[in-house]
């Protein structure tokens, strides 16, 4: 009897390290993402086709079920890009960003998810430059060109190109604007963005007469990723929860429903 009385006391003393340790962090998760927006990923909700302060989109949805259902409470912010990804890799203000590629530059900085959403590169022209639209048979005919794009973005799947010779804009309005002043011939970029930045009145590439398009050959679909800080503690833990909902979410058909809601085919 005293030698199960020691027991039932000395369990009662011990420390439940195990029990704890599976319990999630429940303060604030602060998270960034891109200033310019990527819709229909993340982007502030318009109303009269005005931005409000809100910020809304399928990775929002994303998030805010898989922390939701912890109880984990969340703030999003969109800084200029670059700052962004700064932030996160000091492990100071920001801890993750909701959708970024991956390069090895990239991954030796940040923590990954599981890939939650693609995309799929067009090649955008102005038509009276080529009226009879381009020859195209893989993505290395784009080194033929003056190729633009957007300066932090990493265009990950575009290997066989010379980012190096990029000309590189600092926003969309402004990488169609040169494109128009003839400052470069084409830019690849994603077809569901320039349709979700139409979507919301920010910018109709797809609706423009002036501007030709068409998928670019032999480029595979462009997986993202949520993002985490490797030098901030709590990254890891954040990544293997938002892995864990993640897969459970797909399994369950729950991530293609949500993502039907906004990417329309």
């Amino acid at each position: 009897m005293r030698r199960a009385l020691s027991s039932l006391l000395l369990c009662l003393l011990l420390p439940h390290g195990p029990a704890s340790a599976e319990e999630p962090d429940r303060s604030p998760v602060r998270i960034c993402d891109d200033g310019d927006e990527w819709p229909p990923y993340t982007y502030y909700r318009r109303t009269n086709g005005e931005p409000t302060a809100e910020i809304t989109g399928f990775s929002v949805e994303v998030i805010g079920a898989i922390l939701g259902k912890h109880g984990i409470p969340f703030t999003i912010a969109l800084p200029p890009w670059k700052r962004c990804l700064a932030s996160i890799e000091a492990g100071e203000n920001y801890v993750m960003a909701l959708s970024a590629s991956k390069n090895p530059d990239r991954e030796r900085r940040f923590l990954f998810s599981m890939p939650y959403y693609q995309t799929h590169y067009y090649v955008f022209y102005a038509k009276d430059r080529f009226p009879q639209g381009l020859k195209l048979d893989s993505q290395a005919d784009l080194n033929r060109y003056r190729l633009g794009g957007i300066k932090g973005y990493a265009y990950s799947n575009l290997g066989t190109v010379d980012k190096d010779r990029m000309v590189r804009a600092a926003s969309y309005p402004e990488l169609v604007k040169m494109m128009k002043a003839g400052r470069l011939d084409v830019f690849a970029e994603d077809y569901e963005v320039m349709a979700g930045l139409a979507s919301i009145g920010t910018l109709d590439i797809i609706g423009d007469p002036s501007i030709g398009r068409a998928p670019l050959p032999g480029a595979n679909a462009n997986p993202f990723h949520m993002i985490f800080s490797r030098k901030n503690p709590r990254g890891e833990a954040l990544r293997q929860l938002i892995d864990s909902e993640l897969e459970a979410m797909r399994r369950s058909g729950q991530l293609a429903k949500l993502l039907a809601k906004y990417v329309k085919r």
